[in-house]
């Protein structure tokens, strides 16, 4: 298998370097701070080695749980690899987080990547063509971009699985979190949503006016509800601010839900940049995506690209500090 190529863009203070394996953004830096504000593996070949955790990876061809691995387009069943028992998750053992990606124009400040999905890819009906783009814009914003085109209906969400640590340090649970979503998904045991969609008025998951990570609900691995359907703009998603640093993150997206995710499951196995090993509850995964097992839940926004469509996935991640 070919090896990853990492490339760098920057721009006014802020910078991103990207590897070509998973189109996976390995550390991300702001000016007068020397460390990454998301969680990399300090070893490059982690990423070409199929990027265990997906850290930092786009993730397709469908983002989260898909029940049983099991959906049905207009009359047509497929089956997926249930990589996550009973589920699917996040495109399945040989998913985008997985692949080599084109390089299809860099430039200092910008990088677009290219990957075909072919007809049966793990499962997934259709050719899937995909363009992600990496861009570094003003106010120390890194923008993510992607576009996707099918030859048949096929489910598609996308997303940059980011781990974030503001701080640099080895626990996340003090980092305050705000979230623009007045409903989640309950999930069950194998976290896959139960198909309720619950307010989070008078809940734990109440984030609308901040609250510490270490005192969310465990777990937390939780869909958010930040709209019924796409936008036309990026909007407002959610504000995490570091306990120490200073640094504050704000996401936008168009997408219609986040997934946030502790981190509980981390193990310390994978070392992290200067070596320190990416321990539990040592970032917080913020995954702007669709609604998971969405192609099995007509009442949620559906994901399902079809001839002629052109999906899209927009987010701006706003770093400010210190």
């Amino acid at each position: 298998m070919p090896m990853s190529e990492f490339v760098t863009i920057a721009g006014g203070g802020l910078s991103a370097e990207i590897a070509t394996a998973g189109a996976a953004v390995r550390a991300v830096h702001l000016d007068g701070f020397a460390h990454s504000l998301v969680v990399g593996a300090a070893d490059p070949e982690h990423y070409t080695a199929g990027n265990r955790e997906y850290l930092g990876a786009t993730i397709g061809r469908f983002a989260n749980r898909i029940g049983e691995g099991r959906f049905t387009i207009d009359g047509r069943g497929s089956q997926l690899a249930r990589n996550d028992p009973p589920n699917h998750l996040h495109g399945g053992p040989g998913g985008f987080s997985t692949r080599i990606w084109t390089i299809v124009e860099r430039a200092p400040d910008a990088l677009t990547l290219s990957l075909v999905s072919a007809d049966g890819d793990e499962g997934y009906p259709g050719t899937v063509d995909i363009t992600a783009r990496f861009a570094i814009l003003p106010e120390q914003t890194l923008s993510v971009s992607y576009e996707a085109t099918s030859d048949r209906p096929t489910p598609v969400n996308l997303t940059t699985h980011f781990y974030f640590n503001l701080d640099g340090s080895d626990d996340i649970r003090g980092h305050r979190l705000t979230l623009a979503a007045d409903r989640y998904l309950p999930i069950d045991a194998a976290a896959l949503p139960t198909g309720a969609i619950a307010p989070v008025a008078g809940t734990p998951f109440d984030f609308g006016a901040g609250r510490l990570v270490g005192e969310a609900p465990d777990p937390l691995d939780h869909n958010f509800c930040l709209a019924d359907t796409t936008a036309p703009e990026p909007r407002l998603a959610a504000r995490l601010q570091g306990e120490t640093s200073g640094i504050t993150l704000t996401l936008s997206t168009i997408e219609p839900g986040l997934q946030v995710y502790d981190g509980a499951k981390l193990d310390g196995s994978i070392m992290g940049h200067g070596g320190v090993p990416i321990g539990s509850r040592s970032a917080l995964a913020l995954e702007p995506q669709g609604w998971p097992d969405s192609p099995n839940r007509p009442e949620f926004p559906q994901a399902i690209l079809r001839p002629g469509e052109t999906y899209s996935h927009h987010s701006l991640y706003r770093f400010s500090g210190g």
